[in-house]
């Protein structure tokens, strides 16, 4: 396929060809008083010393904090925070912590906060700094990180799905880091291919109750909390919906399906088929 020439200015990409992390930036200044700001030109720079580093401003509060104190934190944003990170520009401070209805507590190994809503930490000392242009790069080692019980408690394959990230992709639009796919297959699995379970419901004549629609809401909770909700939502008809779940065999699919308080009480049947996903290109049917 032919290739079109792309601007090399970052600001008009559309679509974005280097994402970023979505992170929030804490730090302290010399009289204590924190701060958080988005950031999402951050990425790895060693593996000993662990180091990271984003680029930002010499202007920018944050900045001036690193350079003050000598340490900051990174707090990892996930799709519920997404919108709210995304416009706290326009306040700051106090203000921008109160507005977005954030909570701080104090790190382990360093002077900066962490932001308790965020799902994992990574604690950094100041190693240097960089200007670029008109960009300021600033290098921090990871002393310390921290990510929630329950998603290290996970399969491997489901963690990141726990974790939730999400990345920068251009003004006014992010994504979440959903699927992990193996860059090698397992035995008898072919590469680039792995599946999911469609659960379909349909509703019978039995009555809906908010008590039973609460008890299926929090089955679904329950799902996506163990890393297992892949998708769900109703028909357009209201006549029954569709839930995809990850399961290591039909058997496992099966069981959440009737464990569904819907299905159990009578209000809903359920079909389940196996459904095959691919990371390589796919021309059947035109879907990739």
């Amino acid at each position: 396929m032919k290739k079109a020439e792309y601007p090399i200015d970052k600001k008009e990409w559309s679509p974005s060809l280097i994402p970023g992390p979505i992170t929030l930036i804490s730090t302290c200044d010399q009289a204590k008083e924190p701060n958080v700001a988005p950031k999402s030109w951050l990425q790895m720079a060693a593996f000993e010393p662990p180091t990271l580093m984003f680029s930002g401003s010499k202007e920018n509060t944050t900045e001036k904090n690193i350079l003050a104190a000598g340490c900051f934190a990174v707090n990892l944003v996930d799709s519920s925070m997404a919108v709210k990170v995304y416009g706290c520009i326009k306040w700051s401070g106090r203000e921008r912590i109160r507005k977005m209805g954030i909570t701080l507590s104090p790190a382990r190994k360093i002077g900066a906060p962490l932001v308790d809503q965020c799902r994992a930490h990574l604690e950094c000392v100041l190693r240097g700094t960089k200007e670029v242009g008109g960009g300021f790069v600033v290098f921090g080692e990871i002393v310390a990180a921290f990510v929630r019980e329950d998603i290290l408690a996970a399969p491997p394959e489901d963690r990141y799905r726990l974790l939730d990230q999400v990345v920068f992709l251009e003004n006014g639009l992010y994504a979440r880091v959903r699927d992990a796919c193996p860059a090698q297959a397992a035995k008898d699995e072919l590469p680039g291919r792995w599946t999911r379970y469609v659960i379909t419901l349909i509703r019978t004549d039995k009555p809906m109750t908010e008590a039973l629609v609460r008890r299926h809401v929090a089955h679904l909770k329950d799902l996506d909390r163990r890393g297992r909700l892949v998708l769900c939502g109703p028909f357009q008809d209201h006549e029954g919906g569709m839930v995809i779940v990850r399961a290591d065999s039909l058997d496992e699919a099966r069981a959440m399906a009737e464990a569904d308080p819907f299905v159990r009480e009578g209000a809903e049947t359920y079909g389940l088929r196996a459904w095959e996903l691919s990371c390589e290109e796919n021309d059947h049917m035109g879907m990739g």
